[in-house]
């Protein structure tokens, strides 16, 4: 029988060898299945609203002297109430929650009555037919291609209880043996099911344990049928279903410290323990119930339940899936050195996907499109910057994952520093303001921010940039040199413009007026 205490110990062993590489891969998955961080800023907008208030008051030539005073009075209580919201908004940070903003049923249901709400009782029409599209779009990537990172990552931690030398690519298992849209499926049909036994309240308590093994079967053996992995899922889970629930009885008390740590103990242990945890529970209820199992033999991967760990890495060689069918673009080599081309793609890449990101986060969020860059193009360019930096002036430190999140930590605190510094001195703009998070500096930069741009740093550098210079790779050599002249030349054309023009208005900025010394 399962000895709880035992098991606690192997996966606190487990866990702490390559500690902080078990963190970042941890930290990358719980962006993507949730759906990522609610990572947003004072709202300049409601601030822009609110100033407009104040003028419509003063310019108001039908009031009096002290009806003016008293409106005046009644805005500045609504000002003060309205700062002491954001003096204690860190407590609604991105540590203090992680929000299914797109992917879980919540968000799809509130966005699906958002874009109705816009269309039949705003007449807002475009903008309800963006929001379904976004939403049934992301809802679609999520579902086919995004949670099968589940089984990558119960693959890794399989590995890892063994295998001291894992590999953070290892998180890529079910794309690398290409079967990506058959776990996805799987997966899939657990959710309805899931959802339909919840209805029941007794029965989704029931389900969830029985389900429970269900991504670490396919982690072990991508080619089971569906039929086979919720069988063998209810015979393992036959007669510890109890004993799992007292298992995540006994680690409410890591829920507690991540409330009042602001999430921070979470991030940095307590997620990591979990996986480790329930990954050594797997192997040792496999272990005891494999004779007697329905389908046995499909168990078949017995290198994972070797007795005595090792510093090495699992050998390839020896997967149930023949290395050469493996996709190779996502073999993931960090350890290299990009070309000049490859630089250019990775600036335009990442600026586009954070313009992306914000743009359609606001869209979700506020039911409106707003260019949220500071110039007029598809691009933010802080992004950009941000990622080819790290690439480039932190190269010697990929091999040693804690350093690397450390000087990106502070690498991206100046670059969003100096950026926000410069557009207040020299162009009297705020395009965004952290004032009220936790440990901010002049609302320009803030702890939550800068850990988040530690840890992504550090995905960018050991998994996003490996693979997209793969597919870079995969380019013809003349068309990436006339995608990189294009970009380029586009993109100098709206700087130059944007120069003497810069991208503002509601929601996107606010302009910050400087008192001069007389």
């Amino acid at each position: 029988m399962m000895n709880r205490k035992e098991v606690k110990r192997c996966a606190k062993n487990t866990m702490k060898h390559h500690y902080f590489r078990n963190v970042l891969l941890v930290f990358i998955c719980s962006l993507l299945l949730a759906g990522g961080f609610n990572y947003t800023t004072k709202n300049i907008q409601q601030i822009d609203i609110q100033d407009k208030k104040i003028n419509q008051i003063l310019n108001n030539k039908s009031l009096t002297s002290s009806e003016i005073l008293g409106e005046l009075f009644e805005k500045t209580k609504q000002e003060k109430k309205f700062e002491r919201m954001i003096e204690n908004r860190y407590t609604n940070g991105v540590l203090s929650y992680l929000v299914n903003s797109i992917i879980s049923s919540k968000s799809i249901i509130f966005t699906v009555l958002n874009g109705i709400n816009k269309i039949f009782f705003h007449n807002k029409i475009g903008l309800g037919v963006v929001i379904f599209i976004s939403s049934i779009f992301i809802s679609l990537v999520a579902i086919l291609f995004i949670n099968a990172i589940e089984v990558g990552k119960c693959r890794y931690f399989l590995e890892q209880r063994r295998y001291y030398g894992t590999k953070i690519d290892r998180v890529l298992f079910p794309y690398l043996v290409r079967k990506t849209f058959h776990i996805s499926y799987i997966l899939f049909i657990r959710s309805i099911y899931q959802f339909l036994f919840n209805l029941t309240i007794i029965g989704g308590f029931i389900k969830h344990y029985e389900y429970f093994f269900v991504p670490y079967l396919l982690a072990e053996n991508p080619n089971m049928t569906k039929k086979e992995v919720f069988l063998l899922s209810k015979e393992l889970s036959n007669g510890y279903k109890w004993k799992l629930f007292c298992l995540d009885l006994s680690l409410l008390g890591w829920e507690f410290l991540r409330v009042f740590t602001l999430n921070l103990s979470a991030v940095f242990y307590s997620n990591v323990y979990k996986e480790a945890l329930y990954a050594e529970v797997y192997m040792r209820v496999r272990k005891e119930k494999i004779s007697n199992l329905s389908y046995s033999t499909l168990l078949n991967d017995t290198n994972l339940a070797i007795d005595i760990p090792c510093d090495d890495s699992y050998p390839e060689e020896k997967f149930s899936i023949p290395v050469s069918k493996m996709n190779k673009i996502l073999h993931l080599n960090y350890d290299r050195s990009y070309s000049l081309k490859s630089y250019i793609l990775f600036f335009f890449t990442f600026s586009i996907i954070g313009f992306l990101w914000e743009v359609l986060l606001h869209l979700i969020s506020d039911g409106c499109f707003v260019n949220r860059g500071t110039m007029h193009g598809p691009w933010l360019p802080i992004y950009g910057c941000g990622g080819v930096l790290i690439l480039i002036l932190l190269k010697r430190y990929r091999d040693k994952p804690f350093t690397l999140f450390l000087a990106t930590f502070l690498l991206c605190g100046v670059v969003e520093y100096g950026t926000a510094w410069f557009l207040e001195t020299f162009r009297h703009l705020k395009y965004w303001d952290y004032t009220g998070y936790f440990l901010n500096i002049h609302g320009r930069v803030c702890l939550e921010g800068l850990l988040v741009f530690g840890l992504g740093g550090c995905g960018f550098t050991y998994i996003i940039a490996p693979i997209l210079d793969n597919l870079y790779q995969q380019i013809n050599s003349k068309l990436t040199t006339f995608l990189c002249i294009f970009l380029l030349f586009t993109f100098s054309i709206d700087f130059l413009y944007s120069s003497f023009f810069p991208n503002t208005g509601e929601g996107i900025t606010k302009e910050i007026y400087i008192k001069k010394s007389s």
